[in-house]
């Protein structure tokens, strides 16, 4: 590895690191891509399993469900070779439009239920940045401020030069 000495050389570096970072992303790529045909395949494979595993608890379900006056009295059953019950759920469907959950907040807080609603309580972290230093000291916590050095290759203009996309 030599030494940088002047601009060009820095411009020359810059450019090999633009070089690696696309043969990187092509290799991540490739990798993917042979991850994901590995994946399907398995799942390809597993098919007819998974198939067969869906009717056997189907059947099982049924068969309880036919005969849940037998778990009036306990909820589950030990087997030999596993424990089947029924257990209550209790499951919520809630708006997903933001309107429709504010409405719903107001409808709340209006019926006096507010311990059916969460408050997130966290640290602005960009706000605190801004405090003086006598106020940081109050708080007990350290502002630390460095001249951060970057580097950013052009990956476009080798990418366009190699046929390489990254």
């Amino acid at each position: 590895m030599t030494q940088i000495d002047s601009w060009d050389g820095v411009d020359d570096t810059l450019k090999r690191l633009a070089e690696l970072e696309v043969a990187i992303a092509k290799i991540n790529g490739d990798s993917t891509v042979k991850i994901n045909e590995i994946k399907k395949e398995a799942v390809d494979k597993a098919a007819p399993l998974q198939v067969e595993k869906d009717a056997l608890e189907k059947q099982i379900t049924l068969f309880c469900e036919a005969n849940k006056h037998e778990f009036a009295d306990k909820r589950s059953k030990d087997l030999n070779f596993g424990t089947i019950g029924f257990r209550i759920v209790k499951s919520l469907s809630l708006p997903k439009a933001k309107e429709k959950i504010e409405a719903l907040i107001k409808t709340i807080k209006a019926l006096g239920l507010k311990d059916c609603i969460a408050y997130e309580e966290k640290i602005d972290k960009d706000a605190i940045c801004e405090l003086n230093d006598t106020t940081f000291a109050k708080l007990g916590i350290k502002r630390t401020i460095k001249d951060s050095f970057r580097i950013q290759p052009r990956i476009e203009e080798v990418a366009d030069t190699t046929g390489v996309t990254a």
